[in-house]
C-alpha cells in the first residue's frame, strides 16, 4: 500500500508493508532505482491494517529540457557570465542526481548467523536483524535536506540497538501467587525449585508457608518433598487426586502462601492420569501456575512440552540449570512463542541460593555476546 504526498521539491510516498525490505522492493520497483528512502518506522496504529511498517520515500521530480538560448554574438560578456551559470546549474543538477543514482537500500548488520549459533532460530533471526537494521537506518535519518549516505554504524550502535530489540521481544514477571503451582517434564527441577520458592518468597517475607505434593503416583514421589518440609519447620501434607488436594487448599490458613508440586507428567501420563489435574489447575483461577522447563533443552523439545501443558494454563516460565546451558536461544524464543512472561531463573542445587527474579538483562547478555562479528554493517 502507498500514501502519496508533495513536499515542495521532493516527492514523497510512504509505504506500508510486513518488512521494512518489502516496502523497499516496493518502492523502489515503482519509483525507480533513484529513490531516496527517507524515514523508516513501524506503522501508526491507524494505517497497521496497511502493513506493519512504514517507510517514506522520496524522489526528485524529472528535469525538464529547457528551452534553446537564442544564438548570441561570441564575445559578448553578458553571454559569458550566462555560460557560467548555467554551468554551475548543470553542476548542481549532475551532483543531486549522483547523489540519488549512488543511494542504495539500507543494509543489514551481520547478525542472523551469530543468533542462530545463539540457539535462535533462523526465522526469528531474520526478523530481529531486520528490525534492528530498521533502527539502524532510523538513527542514520535525519533530515532529508541533508545530504543522502549510506549509513555508517558503529559497534556500540549495532550492539545498542540488537540489545533494545532482544529485550523488548519478551516479558518478565518475577513473583508467585498465594496459592502458586509447578508444572513440567520430568527432570525439570520443580521439587527442588519448589524448596527455593518456600524458601526466598515465602519465608523470607515472614509468611507460613504450606507445601503439598501431588506426585504420589510415583515410588517415593513425595518423599523428597516431605523431607524438605521437616528441615523447613512447615507443613506438608500429600494428597492423590483433585479431591483431595481443594481440600489441602481450602484448609490452610488464610495468611499462608500454598505451594503444589506435580508429578514430571510424560506425554503418556498426562493422557492416562494426569489430564484431571491439569484440567483442575486449568480452572482454578486463584492458583497461580508457573511451567518449569530446562535451559539446556532445545527449542523443538521446549515447544512440545510447553503445547503438552498448555491445559494446565501456566502463566508464568520458570527456568531451571541455566548453569549447564551453552546458550538461551531456545529459551527466548519459546517465551516469544507462547507469549509467556518468565518468573524466576535457577542455576544450581543450592537451597535457596541457586535461585534468582527472572530478569530481561540476563538473558539480553547472553545473547547480545554471540554478536561480535556482527559489528561491520554489509551492503
Amino acid at each position: 500500500m502507498s500514501a502519496p504526498q508533495e513536499n515542495q521539491q521532493l516527492q514523497i510516498k510512504s509505504y506500508f508493508a510486513g518488512s521494512v525490505q518489502d516496502a523497499i522492493e516496493f518502492a523502489r520497483s515503482e519509483m525507480g532505482a533513484d529513490a531516496l528512502l527517507l524515514n523508516s518506522r513501524p506503522a501508526p496504529p491507524e494505517a497497521r491494517y496497511l502493513g506493519k511498517y512504514e517507510v517514506v520515500f522520496g524522489r526528485y521530480p524529472e528535469r525538464q529540457i529547457a528551452p534553446a538560448l537564442p544564438v548570441m554574438p561570441q564575445g559578448s560578456s553578458d553571454v559569458d557570465d550566462l555560460r557560467h551559470r548555467m554551468d554551475d546549474i548543470l553542476n548542481l543538477l549532475t551532483r543531486t542526481s549522483n547523489s540519488a543514482d549512488g543511494f542504495r537500500s539500507p543494509r543489514h548488520p551481520n547478525l542472523v548467523e551469530p543468533l542462530t549459533r545463539a540457539g535462535i532460530e533462523a526465522a526469528l533471526a531474520a526478523e530481529i536483524e531486520d528490525a534492528v537494521a530498521f533502527r539502524l537506518n532510523q538513527r542514520s535519518v535525519t533530515s532529508i535536506s541533508r545530504p543522502r549516505r549510506m549509513p555508517e554504524w558503529n559497534p556500540e550502535m549495532v550492539l545498542d540497538e540488537a540489545s533494545d530489540e532482544i529485550s523488548g521481544r519478551f516479558e518478565v514477571s518475577p513473583g508467585i501467587g498465594r496459592i502458586t503451582a509447578l508444572v513440567g517434564p520430568p527432570g525439570s527441577g520443580k521439587t527442588t525449585t519448589i524448596v527455593k520458592l518456600a524458601v526466598s518468597q515465602a519465608i523470607a517475607g515472614g509468611h507460613p508457608v504450606r507445601l503439598i505434593s501431588a506426585d504420589t503416583h510415583r515410588i517415593g514421589g513425595a518423599e523428597q518433598l516431605r523431607t524438605y518440609a521437616a528441615i523447613l519447620g512447615v507443613n506438608f501434607q500429600a494428597v492423590e487426586n483433585t479431591a483431595a488436594l481443594t481440600h489441602a487448599i481450602d484448609s490452610a490458613p488464610a495468611n499462608a502462601n500454598i505451594l503444589i508440586d506435580t508429578p514430571g507428567m510424560s506425554p503418556t501420563m498426562l493422557n492416562e492420569v494426569g489430564m484431571e489435574l491439569a484440567t483442575f489447575l486449568g480452572r482454578r483461577q486463584d492458583i497461580d501456575t508457573h511451567l518449569v522447563l530446562t535451559a539446556t533443552t532445545n527449542q523443538l523439545v521446549l515447544e512440545k512440552a510447553a503445547s503438552r501443558f498448555a491445559a494446565c494454563s501456566p502463566s508464568r516460565l520458570i527456568v531451571t540449570r541455566l548453569d549447564e546451558a551453552e546458550t538461551l536461544g531456545a529459551i527466548f524464543g519459546l517465551a516469544i512463542r507462547i507469549e509467556k512472561p518468565l518468573s524466576f531463573f535457577c542455576h544450581g542445587q543450592i537451597i535457596p541460593e541457586d535461585i534468582e527474579p527472572a530478569s530481561k538483562r540476563r538473558i539480553t547478555e547472553a545473547l547480545v555476546r554471540h554478536l561480535p562479528r556482527a559489528m561491520k554493517p554489509a551492503a
